[in-house]
């Protein structure tokens, strides 16, 4: 991902860890950037840490479908549960794709975010609009992502 200019003109650049394990919740990190020297740009690199940041673990605890099978035309709502301090952002996506695949999947009803204390439910409902049987169905995946 490029780095991104924020409201207060702060250049910001989006940082994934993956592979978290739920007693990493709370761990303080540290990001460590070298910038690499560009002479032709009269650039000298520098390196940058940043302050302690501590990191914020959703879990996913649950993830269901309505419809496991469902016939071109058919509903699927699809349900995805984590459990953490705050909401995540959460994402559905097929395919290793960032979203659904709209070429066998057509929207039905926007994601919609609910919460009951450390518990949040995310709820989708799209709708089969092509057959994928010959290329053995869709794999839907549920994603959760912590912004703070």
């Amino acid at each position: 991902m490029s780095s991104l200019i924020g409201s207060d003109g702060i250049r910001v650049s989006p940082l994934s860890l993956r592979n978290l394990n739920s007693n990493e919740d709370g761990l303080k990190v540290r990001c460590n950037i070298a910038y690499v020297a560009d002479a032709d740009n009269r650039f000298f690199g520098a390196t940058v840490t940043s302050t302690d940041m501590i990191l914020k673990i959703a879990q996913i605890s649950s993830v269901a479908a309505s419809n496991i099978g469902p016939v071109t035309g058919e509903t699927i709502t699809l349900t995805c549960i984590a459990v953490g301090e705050s909401a995540p952002t959460f994402m559905f996506t097929t395919g290793g794709k960032s979203s659904i695949d709209n070429t066998f999947f057509q929207e039905v009803e926007a994601l919609a975010v609910s919460s009951d204390g450390t518990t949040h439910t995310a709820k989708y409902v799209t709708k089969a609009i092509a057959p994928n049987v010959l290329r053995n169905g869709e794999v839907i995946t549920c994603e959760v992502w912590r912004l703070r």
